[in-house]
């Protein structure tokens, strides 16, 4: 039964993030926009969400949205994988923000200057770049919404926290049961930080920084091995 749990856990997990991540970039991409009419929205959504708990937001999108005249009415783990990814895409756009921001401006400026558009010069020069500086910081936000799947509970999903605490009210092994529900958070949480340590691993701006490294060591040694010039 905590298998059974666990699973829909781990599958809500691999819903939300690469939703979150994909939310992100489009929310701090409309943050740093030059048209006001972008900008602004773009800022007001992201204050709307990030303001009440995602267990409030859980709530209104479940309980309170059908009520209103024509709002849909969503399954327990509809509304709760949309309310998990929207949370974290608007606390993953100032990390990309941030991440934006730190690319110098000549890039920009470079970009402009050979004639490419703004959608060009962000996907293709921009964003690769600030990846370096986004995927780190993203990756302790995915474990901290891998956390944050124990709300789903409180809409009657039956993800490892309920059914943990189904298990403890037949079996009142309080302690063995919590103690397996914390080790697999904390698995989960280990894997995950496993994954994006792998991804920030690939990026090709760290490959290349690496190759600059190996390439610095190299050429000394091979000074010191030749000895002093004649």
């Amino acid at each position: 039964v905590l298998a059974q749990g666990a699973w829909v856990t781990i599958w809500i997990s691999l819903s939300i993030i690469p939703g979150a991540a994909l939310g992100a970039v489009i929310f701090g991409a409309m943050r740093l926009s030059e048209a006001p009419a972008v900008r602004i929205p773009s800022i007001v959504l992201i204050e709307l969400i990030r303001g009440p708990s995602a267990l409030v937001l859980l709530f209104w999108v479940f309980y309170a949205l059908p009520l209103i005249p024509g709002m849909p009415r969503f399954s327990p783990v509809a509304a709760a994988i949309l309310v998990l990814t929207l949370d974290g895409a608007v606390y993953g756009a100032e990390i990309v923000r941030a991440g934006i921001e730190a690319v110098h401006r000549g890039q920009t400026e470079a970009c402009h200057a050979l004639g490419l558009s703004k959608i060009q010069s962000f996907t293709n020069v921009i964003l690769p770049q600030a990846l370096s500086q986004i995927v780190p910081a993203f990756g302790s936000l995915a474990r901290s919404m891998i956390k944050w799947t124990s709300l789903v509970s409180f809409v009657g999903v039956q993800d490892v926290l309920y059914v943990a605490d189904y298990v403890r009210g037949q079996t009142y092994a309080t302690v063995s049961v919590f103690c397996l529900l914390g080790a697999f958070y904390w698995i989960l949480t280990l894997l995950c930080a496993a994954a994006f340590r792998g991804l920030e691993h690939a990026l090709p701006l760290n490959r290349a920084l690496r190759a600059a490294r190996v390439s610095m060591q190299v050429t000394p040694d091979m000074k010191l091995r030749a000895g002093p010039a004649r």
